[in-house]
Parts: C-alpha cells; structure tokens; sequence
C-alpha cells in the first residue's frame, strides 16, 4: 500500500511543480461587494482552489456517510450488550446444572444392591484342599 501512495504521490506533485513553475504570473482576486483585493501568482490561486474544492468534498462525503457510522457504532454496542448477556446465562446455566447434579445424587450411604461404589474382590476360583 505505501508503495502505491508513492506511485501516486509522485506525480500529482511533480505536475503541481511544472504548474507553479510556468504559471508565475499575477493575478488580481476580489470580492465584489468588499473592498478588499489581493494580488498573488495564479499557481498560487489555482492550488488554493483545488485544496479548498478537496476539502469540501471530504467533508461533504465524511458527513454524508453519518448514518453508517452511527448505525455501525449502535450495531458494535448490541454485539457487545448481547455478548455480556450470553456469558451471564451461559454462568446461569452452568450454576443450574451444578444444583440439578447435586440434588439428583443420593445423600446418605448407597442405594440397596449396590456395592457402595467400592470395587468387588474377586472370588477365589482355586480348587478346594482334600486332605
């Protein structure tokens, strides 16, 4: 991207040099209903017009854009509000199925039939001793 604003750069400027060069005369520039003249060198008048005609533009197209910006600055607030609220019920969620796994599991001792949920020995499977 630098690489192409110098492209660009370059020449723009290089013709506004050859334009100031050749362009050295001067010019008279008034207002009619005021008193005021001034004389400067027409290159001078020109790159003035062409910078102020530059700036009005830019903000002409900034302002006009007004309502992108803002209605992209409200959609990045929602995103945000919306994001905080899926993380607090995500928390609710997990704190919910914590109470619901806590309250499911016996409370005293283990349930008929089970082991306790102590492993088994093994029976011995030898043969028995005749003496």
């Amino acid at each position: 991207m630098r690489h192409i604003s110098w492209i660009v750069t370059l020449p723009v400027a290089l013709v506004a040099i050859l334009f100031a060069i050749s362009n050295r005369g001067i010019v008279t520039l008034s207002l009619w209903p005021l008193p005021f003249t001034l004389d400067t060198p027409v290159y001078l008048a020109a790159l003035v017009a062409l910078l102020l005609g530059f700036l009005a533009g830019g903000f002409i197209v900034w302002n006009s854009q007004r309502r992108h910006r803002r209605r992209a600055r409200r959609e990045s607030n929602r995103v945000l509000y919306l994001e905080r609220e899926l993380k607090e019920a995500q928390a609710r969620a997990a704190a919910a199925e914590k109470r619901l796994a806590e309250s499911t599991r016996p409370v005293s001792g283990p349930l008929p039939g089970s082991s306790g949920g102590l492993p088994v020995p093994a029976a011995e499977t030898s043969a028995p001793t005749v003496h």
